[in-house]
């Protein structure tokens, strides 16, 4: 194989969409290991770049690359490349890079041993931004990770440890992943089972809630089925005791204090952000804090688990009439580290419960009229959560405890909503600011 002209790849990756740092002074870029994969017909280099910008921030990235008569061209436009890439997964291959080895992992489960045709199609989704995802054979999907993180993958991780650990498969089960080991070590591809017709909980939920009669009993009773496939994740994430990464603790007074102060850190953040547009937040400081109050107060009881920490109604698909749960990468604004932590799973039952304000906000914004669906969508996705949850040691003991706990967690999703759309979509703030203003009292 050609070799691959290294000093181009500086500004062969400023040219991607999918590099994220195109509005930053750049202060250097440099390749920290690099591989040359030759399993096929096509053979071509994987390159691990980072990015050293003028501020002191450093972010690296994947670039599958070969030779081209302009100097360096994207290998995976190519689908010889891409066949060759699957091929070293699934085949579990390995290669030598320049100070570790990357190598393809296939995991031994029932699912692992499907059958795909020979020669395997491919067919590469365009729509993503900051990844790249093909579709072999229309039975499984790649995602090639672009934008790198040192350290354990908590989409891997969790997708692997559900896959091989547990009965769960309200999901699209992770079959195999392309891993980077030694010195700048890295996950840097993930394949799960390709769902055909899918459509994600976002859009479902919005589409019924845009038609004008009220919400049928059936779409309630998905609904609640949602939340039963919630509780069973919970229930298979809390599974294993032998594991010391997924081994259920008890929640302790001290994190019920460090949630607290979190919130309450968070909250004085907000409302010095929010309060000077929405000076009604400022009104509302003392009620709000005193939800933050409660939590640190009350009797510890109850587990910290591996949650999905990132649930709304876009990470839920809806497919041959069920719900399936997917993207078990995590808040990306954390980092690895963060995410991995255990935590309350009361967090991702926040997550989603607000997620159906914002379906009833984007609505009412259409300029459909108000109907009761936020409140009767919520109540029946908890009521499924709580029903198969029902004597979970990982859920608080008593009722006053459970909805201090919930309440004080969907405020804390609030003001990450609040912060968000501030940065991003100014428009859209007021959406969060009057869920602020309607939290009830704490009792």
């Amino acid at each position: 194989m050609t070799p691959v002209d290294l000093a181009r790849l500086p500004e062969f990756l400023k040219q991607q969409r999918w590099f994220s740092g195109k509005a930053w002074p750049i202060k250097s870029v440099s390749v920290v290991d690099h591989a040359t994969l030759d399993f096929g017909p096509c053979a071509f280099s994987l390159a691990i770049v980072e990015v050293l910008y003028e501020l002191g921030k450093s972010e690296r990235y994947l670039l599958p690359v070969k030779p081209s008569s302009e100097g360096v061209q994207d290998a995976l436009e190519d689908v010889e490349c891409l066949r060759a890439l699957f091929r070293l997964i699934r085949e579990q291959k390995e290669a030598s890079s320049a100070s570790g080895r990357v190598h393809g992992e296939w995991l031994p489960t029932e699912e692992g041993r499907l059958s795909l045709p020979e020669p395997i199609t491919v067919r590469r989704l365009m729509v993503e931004q900051s990844n790249t995802s093909v579709v072999f054979g229309e039975k499984v999907i790649l995602k090639i990770i672009r934008k790198l993180e040192v350290g354990v993958n908590p989409e891997h991780e969790m997708g692997r440890f559900l896959a091989t650990r547990t009965s769960f498969r309200a999901m699209p089960t992770l079959l195999g992943a392309l891993l980077l080991e030694g010195a700048s070590g890295a996950t840097l591809g993930l394949v799960h089972r390709f769902v055909p017709n899918a459509v994600d909980g976002w859009k479902y939920t919005l589409d019924r809630f845009r038609k004008a009669e009220p919400l049928d009993a059936s779409f309630l009773e998905e609904m609640k089925e949602m939340g039963r496939r919630l509780g069973e994740l919970h229930k298979a994430l809390a599974s294993d005791a032998s594991d010391p990464v997924f081994a259920p603790e008890p929640v302790l007074q001290e994190d019920l204090q460090r949630w607290s102060a979190s919130i309450m850190g968070e909250l004085g953040v907000t409302l010095a952000d929010a309060g000077r547009l929405h000076v009604d937040l400022e009104r509302q400081r003392e009620r709000l804090l005193e939800h933050a109050r409660r939590l640190a107060h009350v009797t510890p009881s109850g587990q910290k688990i591996r949650i999905h920490g990132d649930l709304h109604l876009g990470q839920v698909l809806r497919s041959e009439d069920q719900w399936l749960i997917f993207d078990f990468e995590g808040e990306p604004s954390r980092t690895f580290t963060q995410r991995r932590e255990k935590y309350s799973p009361l967090r991702d039952v926040a997550g989603m419960l607000r997620s159906f304000d914002y379906a009833e906000a984007t609505v009412l914004l259409e300029g459909n009229p108000p109907a009761p669906r936020m409140a009767p969508s919520r109540d029946a996705f908890l009521a499924g959560y709580r029903e198969v949850t029902r004597g979970a040691a990982f859920l608080p003991a008593d009722e006053e405890t459970f909805w201090v706990m919930l309440r004080a967690f969907e405020l804390e999703k609030l003001l990450y909503e609040v912060r968000y759309e501030l940065a991003n979509r100014p428009d859209w703030v007021r959406i969060p600011v009057q869920a602020l203003l309607r939290m009830e009292d704490p009792k």
